[in-house]
């Protein structure tokens, strides 16, 4: 088993490293990088760097108190996407990237602007603040990704903590429950990561949950799990001192497998765009989106923290463009199961059908890949 688990975790650094020597973007399609080849860092152009809005697949929010220069996979590959303005939002065209493929999935990493400015123009990996997963697919024009920037990062790079993913997986560090805001990524096999948070008052720690992604290559899809029995609930107060470093191992095969959410999977079959919503609120689905347009499918993370009887969802609804809305039926979720939602048109009004499917797990045979070096 042993042997197994590390033939894997070999052939994903193999995969990674190469899609690694492929990745530099352009010096033609983005004029603000410059190359340094064979150094650990970045040196960017100062002109035209923080623009809003914009046109493409990919729209980070930046919730950080300051200004921020975000780059798509490692640092050193020197592939600036621009900058975003504190509490502003843009939108970026990924189709500009070298991507190897029309799809899969990529980190972006996000830096402070003063820090760039304080050291010279220069970016290495260690003044990464914030990193998020981005799973694209080019051959779908709907296809859109939402990121937010942690809006508890210590802009000062002061206090800290250090996470370990030792797991053959993405990471996710969500904060305060399973479901939490995802507040970094790491990519698999990733050790040592410097987070910087703002302290909590009266010296409470935070509490932080791993989750593990794994993103099926055939169908683009989502998975997140956990480790059965095992604490992936760790606490830390950031310091700047000595600080405990986090480590978190990961499921090692099927049978240590665990699912804190079902996941509900809408197609939307009318000729209108949906928001889902529990109550009142909109729900993101799991790349962030809160719109499920005409003709799309997308995938929403439930909580299902109650076991095998089934969480209930008694407030579940949509509301259409036309402002009609459809309620469903009380829904019992259970860990780890597909809930398969079609939402159709009968007589002029909404409709939906709603079957469970059964995940089975082969985890041994799952590989994780992702491009831009990681």
């Amino acid at each position: 088993m042993r042997v197994k688990q590390m033939a894997i975790a070999l052939a994903a650094i193999a995969m990674l490293a190469a899609a690694g020597c492929n990745s530099t973007q352009s010096v033609d399609k983005n004029p603000l990088i410059k190359t340094d080849k064979g150094k650990d860092y970045a040196s960017i152009s100062n002109t035209g760097l923080f623009k809003e809005g914009g046109n493409g697949s990919l729209t980070i929010n930046n919730q950080a108190s300051f200004d921020v220069i975000i780059f798509a996979g490692r640092v050193t590959n020197n592939t600036v996407m621009g900058g975003i303005k504190a509490g502003k939002s843009r939108t970026f065209d990924i189709t500009t990237l070298n991507l190897p493929a029309k799809n899969g999935s990529f980190l972006i990493r996000a830096a402070s602007y003063s820090t760039f400015t304080r050291k010279n123009m220069r970016i290495t990996e260690a003044d990464v603040l914030y990193s998020g997963l981005v799973v694209y697919d080019l051959n779908n024009p709907k296809d859109k990704t939402n990121l937010n920037i942690f809006a508890g990062i210590d802009q000062e790079q002061n206090d800290y903590i250090y996470v370990s993913n030792t797991s053959k997986f993405v990471l996710e560090l969500r904060l305060d429950n399973p479901n939490g805001e995802r507040i970094a990524t790491l990519a698999p096999l990733q050790e040592n990561k410097r987070i910087f948070l703002v302290k909590l008052p009266e010296g409470m720690p935070h509490q932080f949950y791993a989750t593990y992604v794994y993103i099926d290559p055939t169908t683009n899809e989502i998975k997140s799990f956990t480790a059965k029995d095992r604490s992936e609930r760790q606490r830390r107060i950031p310091s700047t001192g000595e600080v405990n470093p986090m480590v978190f191992p990961g499921p090692r095969n099927t049978s240590e497998i665990a699912y804190l959410v079902g996941f509900l999977r809408l197609k939307n079959d009318t000729n209108e765009s949906l928001n889902f919503m529990d109550g009142t609120r909109w729900l993101p689905d799991q790349k962030g989106r809160r719109l499920v347009e005409s003709g799309q499918i997308q995938t929403f993370e439930l909580a299902a923290l109650s076991g095998e009887q089934g969480q209930p969802y008694t407030n579940l609804n949509m509301e259409f463009d036309s402002t009609k809305t459809l309620r469903l039926d009380r829904l019992l979720v259970r860990p780890g199961i597909v809930y398969d939602l079609v939402v159709t048109t009968r007589n002029g009004n909404p409709a939906y059908d709603i079957r469970v499917t059964e995940y089975r797990d082969k985890l041994e045979d799952l590989r994780v890949s992702l491009f831009l070096g990681d």
